[in-house]
């Protein structure tokens, strides 16, 4: 019957149950309508939201980094811009590249961002070829992520820091008739508040405001015994802050949300409105 009407689950079984009766009808027919090809294709599907997975919890800043390339008009022999954000703090790091490579990731890692910060336990990226080389793996001995071209919210901490980088250097270049690459430390001041904690990325990495003409008269106390509990108040601010960045991350799922494994053949939607 179905294979010449195509009729829904609930109406299939209606019909069936005037003239006979079965145990599981119900069930019978979802399993007949989920097999066919065609039913598949053109019935809109109510897509129930499923929960979204997290990341790794992290303990301090540059423990966990997303990083991308951005291209940007070519400055003499600079084309890219390597953008690098912490998960924990969101600082963010950019440098001026002049190509987008794997060994370009490692050189900067390795030179810039681990001598300063410490070992990077884990990094995810996208699966670009500058990415997906084994060379980072091989020879850093970092945890690598590839995050999948399907679900680019989990790009989104880097993707919108880029979004964020491009709008300010454009109006940098627009008021002040300079190249992106003279303009690129303005924007790098880490200073603006985070939406979810109101407070900035430098003060999450050194637990102090950044200094600024408003509050550059800050005194310091130089008695041994007042130094100290000065350190041991910054101590306890930075760790107060990192905790509070710890809080807005979504916890890794720990139990299944479809039983889809890795090899199985799946019908992909294709949203066209």
């Amino acid at each position: 019957v179905h294979g010449k009407t195509h009729w829904g689950t609930q109406v299939l079984t209606d019909q069936f149950l005037r003239n006979w009766g079965c145990i599981g009808i119900y069930g019978i027919v979802k399993q007949i309508m989920e097999k066919c090809a065609i039913c598949q294709k053109v019935n809109r599907k109510v897509m129930r939201k499923a929960h979204q997975g997290g990341q790794e919890l992290v303990l301090q800043p540059f423990q966990s980094i997303q990083v991308d390339f951005t291209e940007l008009p070519q400055v003499q022999w600079w084309k890219y811009l390597l953008v690098i954000v912490d998960h924990l703090a969101h600082w963010v790091e950019a440098m001026p590249v002049v190509k987008a490579t794997a060994n370009v990731v490692c050189k900067t890692l390795v030179e810039l961002i681990i001598p300063w910060n410490g070992m990077v336990n884990h990094i995810d990226s996208d699966r670009g070829t500058h990415f997906t080389s084994k060379i980072l793996q091989e020879a850093l001995g970092i945890k690598w992520e590839l995050r999948t071209a399907r679900h680019p919210q989990s790009s989104g901490q880097v993707e919108r820091m880029n979004q964020t980088l491009k709008r300010i250097l454009t109006k940098l270049m627009t008021e002040t008739q300079m190249s992106w690459i003279e303009c690129l430390p303005l924007p790098l001041l880490r200073t603006q508040p985070r939406s979810d904690l109101k407070v900035s990325p430098y003060e999450m990495m050194f637990g102090l405001p950044f200094l600024t003409p408003l509050n550059s008269m800050a005194t310091y106390e130089e008695e041994e015994d007042r130094i100290k509990k000065y350190i041991l108040s910054t101590a306890q601010t930075l760790e107060e802050l990192r905790e509070k960045g710890r809080i807005p991350r979504t916890a890794i799922l720990d139990f299944k949300i479809h039983s889809v494994i890795p090899g199985d053949w799946v019908m992909v939607k294709s949203w066209k409105d």
